[in-house]
């Protein structure tokens, strides 16, 4: 298989926030066939859909990989597990949350993934980090900043402290 730039979103409000993001991370880097290029900025931002749930904090990873989508989702899910996440029917509050954002080119639409996220021109969240990395991408015959310009409601708090490539 070929090398393809792949980006994760991951996310935590539950416990010690930061350490939960920096340890996924380091998981990430673990992965044989998965390089950690990059990290963006942390945003802080309110629980979607969780009522009055501690807020998240957020950052999107960019990858090199040289497996199959599937295969790096499968790993992001038990990233999830050791670091407590627990599925359940409804939204809640989480350890670790890592959702497979775009990987290369893929188009991809089966019952475990669908790429790119159909959601990420939804979520400042999401949007903001990604662009932080990507500033120049298109998503769906769209830049990133145009997406995000057109969110109704942006509640994003840049968090002070960064995660460093040298801290993985």
């Amino acid at each position: 298989m070929s090398v393809e730039q792949a980006y994760i979103a991951l996310g935590s409000n539950l416990g010690d926030r930061r350490e939960n993001l920096r340890v996924a991370l380091s998981f990430l880097a673990e992965i044989d066939d998965v390089q950690l290029l990059a990290i963006s900025p942390i945003y802080e931002n309110r629980a979607v859909g969780m009522g009055e749930a501690s807020s998240f904090l957020n950052a999107v990873a960019k990858v090199e990989a040289t497996l199959e989508p599937e295969s790096l989702l499968e790993h992001c899910l038990l990233i999830e597990a050791k670091l407590g996440r627990e599925r359940s029917s409804s939204w809640q509050p989480r350890t670790m949350d890592l959702d497979l954002l775009i990987f290369g080119q893929r188009v991809l639409d089966s019952e475990q993934l669908v790429l790119p996220h159909p959601r990420i021109v939804e979520r400042d969240f999401v949007l903001k980090p990604l662009m932080d990395l990507a500033p120049q991408m298109m998503l769906k015959g769209k830049r990133l900043k145009d997406w995000y310009a057109a969110l109704p409601e942006v509640e994003l708090t840049p968090f002070a402290d960064v995660i460093s490539l040298s801290e993985i």
